[in-house]
C-alpha cells in the first residue's frame, strides 16, 4: 500500500466528520462533495463509506434519520454533539502532526 492510501485510510473519519459538520447530508452527497473538492484524489469507496457511517453512528458522533426522496428512502447523517467534540479533538491532532512532519521533511 502506498503512503497516500494509508494516509487517506487514517483521515477518513476526519473527513466524514468534517463533511458533516457543514450540515446534514446523505452517504452519495458526502462521496461526491469528496471527490469534487480534492479533485478526485480522495474518493471514499461506497464499500467503506456506510459501515464506517453506521460504526460513527453505533458511537454516538453521527446521527440518522430517513426521509423519502422520489419515492426512495434516503438516510441523511448530522454530526452529534459528541461528533463535533471528537472533531475538535481530532483537527487538534492532526495539525500537531502536519507541524511535526513538516519540521521532519525540512
Amino acid at each position: 500500500m502506498n503512503l497516500l492510501a494509508q494516509l487517506k485510510k487514517g483521515t477518513t473519519v476526519l473527513a466524514l466528520l468534517s463533511a458533516l459538520e457543514r450540515g446534514e447530508v446523505y452517504g452519495y452527497g458526502i462521496r461526491r462533495d469528496a471527490y469534487r473538492k480534492t479533485k478526485g484524489l480522495f474518493a471514499i469507496n461506497e464499500g467503506a463509506l456506510y459501515p464506517l457511517l453506521h460504526s460513527l453512528e453505533r458511537r454516538g458522533l453521527v446521527r440518522a434519520r430517513r426521509e423519502e426522496v422520489r419515492g426512495r428512502g434516503r438516510r441523511y447523517y448530522g454530526i452529534t454533539t459528541k461528533g463535533r467534540r471528537e472533531l475538535r479533538l481530532a483537527r487538534g491532532e492532526w495539525s500537531l502532526l502536519v507541524k511535526s512532519v513538516d519540521a521532519l521533511l525540512r
